[in-house]
């Protein structure tokens, strides 16, 4: 059976009221639960776009869930690097990483630019112009 964001969100809302992940809640149910279904949503969203992706470019479905891992740590990064150049110098290189795991790297490309909207082709412009020798 498919997940759903739906199904996702009532399972995880049935353990929360059954006491088992207690760590997880701080009391305001509906605050938690809205906040959990966005990034439920949100994390649907990056898989599709992935998967189109992924599709399009022909890699088999056994590849697919290492360049779903690749396409999870630019979601971390994305949340937590509110700077888009400080983004676009991890995301780089994560690339150089997974490229040296065995990935492509056009298709890591096509994900970065397609589901987050970076750009990782050409050489890397560094954050600050050093003024060179005196």
């Amino acid at each position: 059976m498919a997940k759903t964001v739906d199904r996702i969100c009532e399972k995880y809302e049935a353990k929360l009221r059954a006491g088992m992940m207690p760590g997880r809640f701080d009391g305001d149910h509906v605050r938690h639960m809205a906040a959990f279904r966005r990034c439920v949503a949100r994390e649907e969203e990056i898989r599709k776009a992935e998967s189109v992706v992924l599709s399009e470019r022909g890699v088999f479905t056994i590849w697919w869930p290492y360049y779903h891992n690749f396409t999870r740590v630019l979601a971390k990064q994305a949340r937590r690097l509110k700077s888009p150049e400080v983004l676009a110098l991890a995301a780089r290189s994560e690339l150089e990483v997974w490229v040296q795991r065995g990935l492509e790297r056009p298709v890591l490309e096509a994900i970065a630019s397609t589901v987050f909207s970076l750009d990782l082709t050409g050489p890397i412009s560094p954050l600050v112009e050093s003024p060179g020798p005196a």
